[in-house]
């Protein structure tokens, strides 16, 4: 399958965003834009390709969608200290593809510090969470009561595993569904995913996760055929660790 609805009206796709279809809203998380300069001051050099092939993934669900409006859940470039050169075209560049169509709504993720600077020349404020509908949206960084409640931050990945022990890791959605939780995997091709196989509430980032009882939280794979519904989070873990 391409899509599920998860929540009334709120759909998880496998172009790792999620969509609002009434309401005509596309939400994703974590472009992490300008890794590759970073990656580079620290002697890994990779080409720069990682905006072009999210540009790529957002014209496709552009043209699925026809979304007329955009949540962007926090970390939208990388750099924690101050604004590189890639960051400042690049960020520039999907932000303008974005207003050309609809509403552009940012959220201020752990690694935007100074995105402020460049959303600004763009008429773009900076939020620290956003409402709509009912649901709330946010990065995920930060403790937050309000349910329902979709996040970032986390990158989530899983993995699968053969009779004989081989494995595959795959970005994923999680939904805790008695808490109203909805965790969006990082749209950006290069940011590693975080494995939740197995995880427990000590080895998660977000404090929003901290109470919550992930072995009950369900993955949804994205994968080339398309999102796979894997069961809950303490099942697999149950599975790696036979």
């Amino acid at each position: 399958m391409q899509e599920l609805e998860l929540w009334d009206g709120l759909w998880i796709t496998n172009e790792r965003c999620a969509i609002m279809k009434r309401r005509k809203v596309a939400i994703i998380s974590d472009l992490h834009i300008g890794l590759e300069s970073v990656l580079e001051a620290s002697g890994l050099h990779l080409p720069h390709i990682q905006t072009d092939s999210m540009k790529a993934s957002l014209l496709r669900i552009i043209e699925r969608y026809q979304p007329d409006q955009f949540i962007i859940l926090g970390d939208l470039k990388h750099e924690f200290s101050k604004n590189l050169t890639q960051e400042w075209s690049e960020v520039q560049r999907l932000l303008g593809i974005l207003q050309e169509r609809g509403k552009v709504v940012v959220i201020k993720g752990n690694h935007d510090n100074y995105l402020a600077t460049i959303a600004s020349k763009m008429g773009i404020d900076l939020v620290e969470q956003y409402e709509l509908d009912g649901i709330t949206f946010s990065h995920g960084h930060l403790l937050n009561n309000s349910r329902p409640l979709v996040i970032g931050h986390e990158h989530p990945s899983i993995r699968l595993f053969d009779p004989v022990g081989a494995c595959v890791k795959m970005p994923c959605f999680l939904h805790l569904p008695v808490e109203k939780i909805l965790i969006i995997p990082a749209f950006s091709p290069l940011a590693s995913g975080t494995d939740f196989t197995g995880a427990t509430s000590n080895t998660v980032m977000s404090p929003v996760l901290r109470s919550s009882d992930l072995a009950k939280a369900r993955a949804y794979g994205i994968s080339e055929i398309g999102l796979l519904s894997l069961g809950e989070l303490g099942g697999l873990g149950r599975h790696q660790e036979g």
